[in-house]
């Protein structure tokens, strides 16, 4: 399966070239000014839309992080930041603490139908659901569908066709919550305000490279 994500690419060359035209540097302070500039934007952008993810879908912060990556390409002034976020469906056991009931999983005040909480491939116990129970509740199927009517979980599948979770005499999937929707309405609204924050920020380091700096 292919990974997925979302994600946006930010060339900052417009706003450097703004503020080296209103403030005297020289090309290397403009450099460092435009590096940390650069780094302070992206550290400011993953640390609130984690943020954002993680109270609109009442998930722990923390187990969003390892699904951030920032990377740059090109060089200079042209540089260009790509921030990206994994937006697999988290597995329901990572929302929080499951309560086994009756009908089905409880996490985190989510409801899984028919799920069941159980160590069943090795020894960590996770939510799973038979396929054959999803199909009688009416989900759709094969894996990684939505649930029929909307609703904010999937079913995930790890690996391809010889993934042991879709074999066996009782082939069971694992239950996640869907990441994607929110992340994309999430990267849309931030896109907006990165060239904002990074405006800020390089003439707060371009200041600091010609009035600090330069006196060391």
């Amino acid at each position: 399966m292919a990974t997925s994500g979302v994600s946006f690419q930010l060339s900052f060359a417009r706003e450097i070239t703004r503020v080296t035209a209103q403030i005297q540097a020289t090309p290397e302070q403009v450099q460092k000014a435009g590096v940390r500039a650069r780094a302070k934007t992206m550290r400011w952008l993953s640390t609130r839309m984690s943020r954002d993810i993680s109270q609109s879908l009442r998930v722990p912060q923390r187990s969003l992080k390892s699904r951030w990556s920032v990377t740059t390409a090109g060089k200079g002034n042209d540089q260009v930041s790509i921030l990206w976020f994994g937006t697999v469906p988290l597995a329901a056991e990572q929302a929080g603490r499951p309560r086994q009931g009756k009908r089905g999983t409880s996490v985190a005040g989510r409801r899984f139908d028919g799920a069941f909480h159980r160590a069943v491939y090795d020894g960590t116990p996770r939510v799973w659901i038979r396929k054959s129970r999803a199909a009688a509740l009416g989900l759709e199927l094969p894996s990684m569908s939505r649930k029929k009517g909307g609703g904010d979980w999937r079913f995930l599948e790890y690996g391809g066709a010889n993934d042991s979770s879709n074999h066996g005499r009782f082939p069971v999937m694992r239950v996640g919550i869907e990441l994607e929707e929110l992340a994309g309405e999430v990267f849309r609204r931030y896109e907006r305000l990165a060239l904002a924050r990074f405006a800020e920020l390089i003439e707060q380091e371009i200041n600091y490279a010609v009035n600090h700096e330069r006196k060391r």
